[in-house]
């Protein structure tokens, strides 16, 4: 990581190394000198008495980011003789609110949600058993040409099977995919309500969003 300073001010950083943002900032401090993609080995660069591009020393203290986060860094110039050498930057370690925890362990849901409802059901009709897609785009074309015409409508499903479905066996289907894709709902409905009734931080991680996958 990099910083650039003009005397006591930290002008850009802590950063990658970013030639192009870099000399971008020398332009605007009115400085000629460019740093080039390959010269982050010659840093410390001194430009003029005043603004130097320097490594940066990350103070950061083990946390665990369930729990905590990292706060507004502050920071040092170090120098030797007088001359800057580097910076340091300290970030201060803050506690997350309950609701803080809760509210980005819930953004785990949706994802998980959208698994369980994208999935494949197994559907029986005239004693053939056939497997199909709940996912939206198949869950539109068989409402689709449920409203299009009576039918009845062949079929093509999974492992190459046909069938010739009527206009109430397509409804079957499709309620069929409406009770996956509504139990998928239920279960990040049920979810948030146990991670919203759970009084702390711990709590809340132990609320098991996601199965052990059986050995």
């Amino acid at each position: 990581m990099y910083a650039l300073i003009n005397g006591n001010q930290l002008i850009l950083g802590p950063i990658e190394f970013n030639h192009r943002l870099i000399n971008s900032e020398l332009e605007e401090l009115g400085i000629l000198s460019r740093v080039l993609p390959t010269e982050y080995d010659k840093v410390p660069i001194k430009f003029n008495d005043d603004i130097f591009l320097l490594p940066v020393i990350e103070h950061i203290l083990e946390f665990d980011p369930k729990y905590t986060k990292l706060g507004n860094f502050s920071w040092e110039i170090i120098k030797e003789n007088n001359i800057p050498v580097s910076v340091e930057i300290n970030y201060p370690l803050i506690d997350k609110t309950l609701e803080q925890i809760k509210e980005e362990y819930k953004k785990n849901l949706s994802p998980l949600r959208r698994e369980k409802e994208n999935t494949y059901i197994d559907i029986k009709i005239n004693e053939t058993t056939f497997s199909i897609s709940t996912n939206l785009e198949d869950r539109l074309s068989y409402v689709s040409k449920l409203i299009s015409s009576p039918g009845p409508h062949k079929f093509k499903f999974n492992s190459n099977v046909w069938l010739e479905i009527t206009k109430t066996e397509l409804q079957y289907i499709i309620s069929q995919i409406d009770l996956k894709v509504q139990e998928a709902f239920d279960w990040e409905y049920q979810k948030t309500q146990e991670i919203n009734a759970c009084k702390t931080g711990q709590e809340v991680y132990n609320v098991i969003i996601r199965e052990l996958m059986k050995v």
